[in-house]
C-alpha cells in the first residue's frame, strides 16, 4: 500500500469535508450500542470466523462503509479495509466515566509537514469531539471543529468540512450525543471517499487508528479508575492492535519511517499481548493499569512528544 503524499497536500479545501459527512454516508443508528444483555460486545457473543490478514476486525466492520457507486472496493476502501470510526467509538459507551485529564488535549500548534501525521492527528481530532461531548464538554467543541478544519484543509479534503462542522456544533450545544456520532461517522465516510478518490485509502486506515488509540487510552483510563472486568472485556480485543500492525506493515517505506510506523508495530504488539486472554480468563485491574501505560507510550509515538493530557 502506498501514499501518495504530494496528492493530499492538496489546496486547503478538501480536509473537513470527508471527516464529517461521513456520517450521511453511513446509515447506522449511533444511538445503538453493540452490546448483548450481560454487558459483552454483541461482536464477541457469537464465535467469529479467523480474521484474514489485513482484514477489519469484527469489532469495526460495518457494511454500510461500503459505497459500491464509489467503487470503494476497486481502490481499496470496503468493509474489510475501512474500520468504522463509530464501531471504534462505541467501546466507550458502557464504560465509566473519563477521566478529566483524559477528555481535552492540547494540540500541536504546528500541523504536521507529512500526509500520514496528519491523518493520525484528524482521528485524534475525531476521537477528542466524541470524548468531550460524552463527558460534558460541549464548549470544547468549537476549538476541536476548527481543528478539524484545519487538518481537513492541509489534506485536501476540507471542502465540505466546513458545513458540517456546523452540525456538530449544533448537536454539540444541544447535548445530542447519538445526532453528534452520527455527524462523526458522516464525517469519517466523506474523508474516506475523497481519500478514495485521491487514491491514497492508506490515509483513511491512519485515520481510524488515531481515532482508535485515543480512544483506547481513555476507556482504559476510565477502567483504570473505576475498574469493572465485565465492562473491561469490550477493549480486550487483540485483534484490533493486530490488525492495525497489518496496516502499518504495508505503508510506503518513506511514509514508514516519517511516522516511526515500526515503533509503533512494535507497541502494537505489546498491547495485543496484554490483552490476550486465556479461555475463561476475564480482565484484571492491574492489566487494566498495564494497558494505560502501554497505549499512552503508544500516544506519544502516534501524535509525538508534544501530547498531553
Amino acid at each position: 500500500m502506498k501514499i501518495s503524499l504530494y496528492r493530499l497536500m492538496v489546496p486547503a479545501a478538501m480536509l473537513i469535508t470527508p471527516a464529517i459527512n461521513a456520517q450521511e454516508a453511513i446509515s447506522v443508528s449511533m444511538g445503538e450500542v453493540d452490546t448483548v444483555q450481560d454487558g459483552t460486545p454483541d461482536f464477541m457473543s457469537d464465535e467469529e470466523p479467523e480474521r484474514r490478514h489485513g482484514e477489519v476486525p469484527a469489532m469495526f466492520r460495518d457494511d454500510s462503509m461500503l459505497d459500491e457507486n464509489r467503487s470503494n472496493q476497486e481502490l481499496g476502501i470496503n468493509v474489510y479495509t475501512a474500520p468504522s470510526i463509530t464501531k471504534i467509538f462505541n467501546q466507550l459507551d458502557n464504560l465509566p466515566a473519563i477521566p478529566e485529564e483524559y477528555v481535552l488535549r492540547n494540540h500541536p500548534e504546528k500541523l504536521p509537514t507529512h500526509a500520514g501525521a496528519l491523518a493520525l492527528e484528524m482521528g485524534y481530532l475525531l476521537a477528542d469531539g466524541f470524548i468531550a461531548v460524552r463527558s460534558g464538554h460541549m464548549n470544547d467543541i468549537k476549538p476541536i471543529a476548527m481543528e478539524l478544519t484545519r487538518y481537513g484543509n492541509a489534506l485536501g479534503v476540507g471542502n465540505q468540512m466546513n458545513s458540517h462542522s456546523a452540525c456538530l456544533l449544533e448537536y454539540a450545544e444541544k447535548g445530542q450525543l447519538d445526532e453528534f456520532k452520527r455527524a462523526l461517522s458522516s464525517t469519517q465516510s466523506d474523508v474516506n471517499a475523497e481519500l478514495t478518490s485521491l487514491r491514497d485509502p492508506d490515509l483513511s486506515h491512519l485515520i481510524a487508528l488515531g481515532g482508535w488509540v485515543r480512544a483506547l487510552e481513555s476507556a482504559a483510563a476510565a477502567l483504570n479508575e473505576r475498574f469493572d472486568a465485565g465492562k473491561a472485556t469490550a477493549i480486550f480485543y487483540p485483534e484490533a492492535p493486530e490488525y492495525f500492525s497489518e496496516i502499518l506493515e504495508g505503508l510506503a517505506p518513506r511514509t514508514a519511517r516519517r511516522i516511526h510506523a515500526q515503533q509503533m508495530i512494535d507497541k502494537l504488539k505489546e498491547i495485543a499481548e496484554v490483552m490476550a486472554l486465556n479461555e475463561g480468563e476475564q480482565p484484571t485491574a492491574e492489566k487494566v493499569q498495564q494497558l494505560l501505560v502501554k497505549v499512552g507510550q503508544l500516544s506519544t509515538l502516534t501524535v509525538g512528544s508534544g501530547y498531553e493530557h
